[in-house]
């Protein structure tokens, strides 16, 4: 008999087994260890109460992680992954994880939940389907790395007025898109850097926030753009994207990965389209899915 238990009253072995166990011949190697586990939940914003594991016969056999914050005064959560033990698939353990998870959401006044699935595995979104999710967009995750021989930002003719600022302003702007993935929220930005552009009369008019990371020596090797967006009907839309990604990636003269996590591609068309001239390639594609609940 299939018994489901909160997260928070599991030990973290049982934590990292059903992870393990659940996640094992999946589309990459998603296997973690007890630090990373630990890790993940912090920096994702899972909640231990929200997350819930499936045990039978004491063994834990699946596991859903599960996150919430707050948008616009609705509670959102987020599905940071469902696994099942591979001797247990195809026999309605993901269902129960689902329904059960779905429970407790409510209980906590969640109205909306998401998740993000690899676009081939049909499988699970089929299921989520079943249970009620529906596809909102679907998602690129786009890479650029390595020191680029002439920089390919346009020239736009045009220095934008800005100002850089912390991630949390930008979540107050009016045309922050605050649905977007998870991983791209503001929230996950995590000691990232922001800036907003403005036209000549002073009014927000873009934003983009982005994590710049560094080695123990000090070089930097890495650069995550979160968001790129610019204020709705904006005529010069294009100009101020390359405006943003000119200031948070530079000239393309440094020897480092460039990486934009779940873009939407029709929620965040305009952003993606310049992103793949300047010659970002997709690394991996998702859908985005949400169910009310």
């Amino acid at each position: 008999m299939i018994k489901i238990k909160k997260l928070i009253d599991c030990t973290l072995a049982e934590a990292v087994t059903a992870w393990n166990t659940g996640f094992e011949g999946y589309y990459f190697d998603a296997t973690t260890t007890p630090q990373n586990f630990i890790k993940r939940m912090v920096n994702e914003d899972l909640s231990p109460s929200l997350s819930i594991v499936a045990f039978e016969d004491k063994q834990p056999i699946g596991i859903v992680l599960n996150g919430v914050r707050e948008v616009k005064g609705k509670k959102i959560t987020w599905n940071g992954g469902t696994g099942v033990a591979k001797e247990y698939r195809s026999k309605g353990v993901g269902k129960i994880l689902i329904d059960s998870s779905f429970s407790i959401l409510k209980e906590e006044g969640i109205e909306i939940a998401t998740l993000e699935a690899i676009s081939d595995n049909t499988k699970a979104i089929s299921l989520y389907k079943k249970m009620g999710y529906v596809v909102d967009d679907n998602l690129e995750y786009l890479i650029l790395n390595g020191k680029l021989p002439q920089n390919p930002i346009k020239d736009s003719n045009r220095n934008y007025n800005f100002k850089r600022v912390v991630p949390q302003q930008i979540g107050q702007l009016p045309f922050y898109k605050a649905m977007s993935p998870w991983q791209t929220q503001w929230q996950s930005a995590k000691n990232g850097e922001g800036i907003i552009v403005k036209d000549d009369n002073d009014n927000e008019v873009g934003y983009a926030y982005y994590h710049k990371l560094f080695n123990s020596q000090g070089n930097h090797i890495s650069t995550t753009l979160f968001q790129c967006e610019v204020k709705p009907d904006q005529t010069d839309a294009v100009k101020i994207i390359y405006f943003l990604l000119s200031q948070v990636f530079g000239d393309f003269n440094d020897d480092i990965n460039r990486t934009v996590p779940n873009l939407p591609i029709n929620k965040s068309e305009k952003t993606l389209i310049v992103l793949k001239q300047i010659g970002f390639q997709i690394k991996a594609q998702q859908v985005y899915m949400i169910k009310e609940l």
